[in-house]
């Protein structure tokens, strides 16, 4: 694990919008197709036994819409983020609601803030993705490899990635 791993550098920035483009561009190509991914500052690893040449052309393709613009692809309504935005707005709310002096105020205080978590997870954490967890200025990156490999005895695809030198 790497420092970039831990924090929302530039280059797991970057690898996130690449991961959510290229998934996003994997699911129309395959209906129905289940995956998660998890983006570190060396690429990102799609957790499906899928071919690898599969992946690098919607690798390629989603790199080249990237840079062409579309940075729509850098944002994705089934990432992690809205679920911790969502977990987060949940719990500070219930934290303050504990406030309340009176049983039944703390009570309704915790079911109100549930349930607005859950309803401005995806609202803001689209935001949040937007400013904060994605990049998709992706003009110094460059995919090195793509290549299956076995994680914890599953099959794994992993996508390595470089940046220009002095881009960090």
């Amino acid at each position: 694990m790497q420092a970039g791993d831990l924090l929302f550098g530039r280059r797991i920035r970057q690898n996130h919008a690449l991961e959510h483009a290229t998934v996003t561009i994997l699911s129309r190509r395959q209906p129905g197709l289940a995956v998660s991914a998890r983006a570190n500052a060396r690429g990102f690893t799609i957790f499906a036994d899928l071919d690898s040449l599969l992946v690098r052309g919607c690798c390629d393709e989603a790199l080249a819409r990237l840079r062409a613009g579309e940075s729509s692809l850098a944002i994705h309504p089934n990432c992690g983020t809205n679920l911790a935005v969502g977990m987060s707005l949940a719990m500070v709310g219930s934290l303050l609601g504990l406030t309340a002096l009176r049983p039944r105020t703390r009570v309704a205080s915790a079911v109100c803030s549930t349930f607005t978590g859950l309803a401005m997870a995806r609202p803001l954490g689209r935001l949040v993705q937007r400013h904060v967890t994605t990049l998709p200025d992706l003009r110094d990156v460059h995919i090195v490899a793509v290549a299956p490999r076995r994680l914890w005895g599953r099959r794994v695809v992993e996508v390595v990635t470089e940046a220009a030198v002095g881009a960090d």
